[in-house]
């Protein structure tokens, strides 16, 4: 997402401020949700907040190619569906707002496109992703998967690479009986991020269920150096683990 909005971004805002010199947003035809009254700078601001919040262009809701004129576009037209679905979406999007306000009574907060989608066609979380990844081409194309949303759209708000998402998404993949890509998980985040107490805390946990006292033990003591004050109720699982068996 850093090399969409910094390579895209301005792009858009100068192609919207070229479709507002030539007044392709006055007189707009066939609004259906919008208001019929709505001014030409106010549509400009709508049609901004649809392509920042969906990552979607111009071309793909209207009748027209990237590169053409804009006064060459048919906006009026309701060719492509997903023009007609984009309609959908903003009627939920007002009926939803609508609920806010009068059933909550809360005229602060509103909900946009971006508030699902995040800059991201489909408005779909991290460990969704992740794990269709993992059930389709196991733990390469998790890898890879991972890799790939992480160069384009860590630093941003498109999808949470936090640790407790990513270790949730880990202990999802051992609860499904797929350890090694659980592993393959921990092993990626405590990568990027060594010092990570919820990293190292939860694959000590993992570890410590799977009866693996050696990386339980591993893990829990790199999750009280990260956090010290974790050492209360790690330390004793550690003795635990560490306490000769008493004989038969």
């Amino acid at each position: 997402m850093k090399k969409f909005l910094s390579c895209t971004l301005p792009a858009l805002i100068l192609a919207f401020s070229a479709q507002a010199q030539v007044n392709v947003y006055e007189n707009p035809g066939n609004l259906k949700v919008l208001p019929p009254d709505i001014s030409a700078s106010e549509l400009l601001e709508v049609m901004k907040g649809f392509a920042i919040g969906t990552g979607f262009r111009c071309s793909s809701c209207h009748v027209g190619e990237e590169g053409q004129p804009f006064t060459e576009y048919d906006f009026a037209s309701d060719e492509k569906q997903l023009k007609r679905s984009a309609r959908a979406m903003l009627q939920m999007v007002n009926t939803i707002n609508g609920t806010i306000r009068t059933g909550l009574g809360d005229d602060r907060t509103e909900v946009r496109c971006i508030t699902c989608h995040r800059g991201v066609n489909q408005p779909r979380l991290t460990g969704e992703v992740l794990t269709e990844a993992a059930e389709s081409g196991g733990i390469e194309e998790l890898k890879q998967t991972y890799a790939s949303l992480r160069d384009r759209y860590h630093g941003t708000h498109s999808y949470d690479f936090s640790d407790m998402t990513l270790s949730d998404f880990a202990l999802s993949r051992a609860a499904a009986g797929e350890t090694e890509q659980a592993e393959a998980m921990f092993a990626l985040l405590l990568e990027d991020n060594p010092k990570s107490f919820m990293g190292h805390w939860r694959y000590g946990e993992m570890m410590h269920r799977a009866g693996n006292t050696e990386k339980a033990v591993h893990h829990y003591r790199k999750a009280i150096e990260a956090n010290p004050g974790a050492g209360g109720f790690l330390q004793p699982r550690i003795d635990q683990l560490l306490a000769p068996a008493e004989p038969e």
